[in-house]
């Protein structure tokens, strides 16, 4: 358990490291001719954010395609080869993202990224593997607890990664090399990360699922079939439309998060990261430390509900803080609505995945997760875009009501199948 955990930490902490540069990594590289053209027929002035945003798209549709693919492998040959194979392509992704030569190779770099990140799923399935049902939300919590301290850990390490000292070590500043480091450092630093999660796998790491355990191949159905048959279980289908709906809405949030800030509330960039630290903090210690005792008092279904509720109330706080400020001062207004969203946060998403987890069938258990990573990336791709839109066409405050009302919509499917997600399933023969 304690492997897997570290191994999907060192892989979130390469792509905390990365993710907050993209914009940076891309301004140093000329836009092709061909995309600027293309830009301009569409009105777009800024080809250099628009490729920003396919870097981070490529990679989310990479993830959703390839999601129910590794996890249904790993139904098959066991978790540990899926996962060892996956980290070993991940790493060579960070290589090429080092080294590429071109806005294009760092599109196909990250798009490669995208499907090896995939093998979440099978990580997901290894902790329903290891976790009893009553205690499956826990091993859920801990995902999302590696998560956290990714997120909130990688963007630290990156920026000591490019700051002047360390750059200096390696290049010349001022000279092109040193301006090329600002890339190069960090993802080498990640490919170093995601080699070493990949020897402690092969060194520690144990297969989850025994030989009598795995689906046979003859008796599997189409990925399409295996799809719809998940989406006519009485609990599973519906909860996949949940966790699609409410990771799009949550998405709204991020999308715009920083945006907001910056625009709405003026905050200063060093303040937005603390705030974006302290969201990752409150996540990994409740689903690290809280979610298991909290689902052993209550229950996953009772969880999920309070969490959506929280989460969409949260959120609608975090669009009219200033309307609705409560003689707070502004700053620990926007960390304490932050917080809340984060806790509530932390609360609904292992309660959504430890019932979906524990209505799927043990053979099919790798594949299910699948699916259900997909709708979640599905969301991710979706919720941004939208969040967008609404922002400019709108104003500042609405991406995250709308993003609450996908998420209370979210609520009112859980409650309309309440009898089918609360029952506990049969046992797997």
């Amino acid at each position: 358990m304690f492997v897997v955990w570290f191994v999907i930490f060192l892989d979130l902490l390469g792509f905390g490291i990365i993710l907050p540069s993209l914009a940076y990594y891309v301004g140093i590289f000329p836009v092709p001719a061909w995309a600027t053209e293309f830009a301009a027929g569409f009105g777009v002035t800024d080809p250099q954010a628009v490729f920003v945003g396919l870097i981070q798209t490529v990679f989310s549709l990479c993830q959703f395609v390839f999601a129910p693919w590794w996890g249904r492998l790993s139904d098959r040959v066991g978790r540990k080869p899926v996962l060892m194979a996956s980290m070993a392509g991940f790493a060579f992704a960070w290589l090429m993202f080092a080294f590429a030569p071109s806005l294009v190779f760092l599109l196909v770099a990250r798009a490669l990224a995208g499907v090896f990140a995939a093998n979440l799923s099978t990580a997901q399935a290894y902790m329903a593997d290891v976790f009893p049902p009553e205690r499956r939300a826990k091993g859920m919590g801990l995902i999302g607890m590696a998560f956290g301290m990714g997120f909130v850990l990688g963007p630290a390490i990156g920026a000591v990664l490019v700051s002047g000292p360390v750059l200096g070590l390696f290049f010349e500043p001022g000279t092109p090399g040193y301006a090329r480091g600002h890339l190069l450092v960090p993802a080498l630093f990640a490919t170093a990360l995601s080699l070493a999660a990949l020897g402690l796998a092969a060194l520690k790491l144990q297969e989850s699922l025994p030989v009598e355990a795995r689906a046979n191949p003859r008796q599997r159905k189409g990925q399409v079939a295996e799809l719809l048959e998940a989406l006519r279980k009485p609990a599973i289908g519906p909860m996949l439309v949940v966790y699609f709906v409410a990771t799009a809405g949550f998405a709204n949030l991020e999308a715009m998060f920083s945006q907001f800030n910056k625009d709405h509330l003026g905050l200063p960039q060093s303040t937005n990261m603390w705030v974006f630290t302290c969201i990752g903090v409150t996540i990994a210690l409740v689903q690290g430390g809280l979610i298991g005792r909290l689902t052993k008092a209550l229950g996953s279904p009772k969880l999920l509900l309070m969490g959506q509720l929280g989460l969409a109330l949260a959120m609608v706080w975090f669009g009219f803080q200033l309307e609705w400020s409560l003689g707070l001062n502004a700053t620990l207004l926007v960390i304490l609505v932050s917080v809340l969203i984060g806790a509530f946060s932390a609360i609904s998403n292992p309660s959504l995945l430890t019932i979906i987890s524990t209505h799927a069938s043990r053979s099919t258990q790798g594949g299910t997760m699948g699916f259900t990573a997909s709708s979640a990336t599905l969301g991710r791709i979706v919720g941004p875009l939208m969040g967008g839109v609404i922002y400019a066409r709108w104003g500042p405050q609405w991406p995250f009501v709308a993003g609450a009302a996908l998420i209370f919509l979210g609520t009112l499917v859980v409650l309309a199948r309440w009898r089918q997600v609360a029952s506990l399933p049969k046992s797997d023969p």
